[in-house]
């Protein structure tokens, strides 16, 4: 059978997949693991949690790259990741 991506049959099962689930935050390989082994049904990869960049009055980066790819070998649940479009020299 071959590998499907992308289409719709994939993205209703990652919706019905997700439901009713827990999506942590995590900023590490640590917290991932820890967010898998707790039932949680995915990750979101962050640079710093919300609360962090409210407390430092700061604004969300996008998460290291390397960071987030380390997090996917780490855990077996899906890894999630925002990207923020700023300044074309971030970008």
């Amino acid at each position: 059978m071959a590998k499907e991506t992308g289409t719709a049959r994939v993205k209703r099962g990652m919706a019905e997949m997700l439901k009713g689930g827990v999506i942590m935050d995590v900023v590490n390989v640590e917290q991932a693991k820890i967010a898998e082994d707790s039932g949680a049904v995915a990750v979101m990869a962050l640079e710093r949690v919300p609360a962090d960049i409210r407390a430092q009055g700061g604004v969300a980066r996008m998460s290291d790259p390397d960071m987030i790819a380390a997090i996917q070998e780490a855990v077996s649940i899906p890894v999630m990741a925002k990207a923020r479009i700023g300044h074309f020299v971030e970008a």
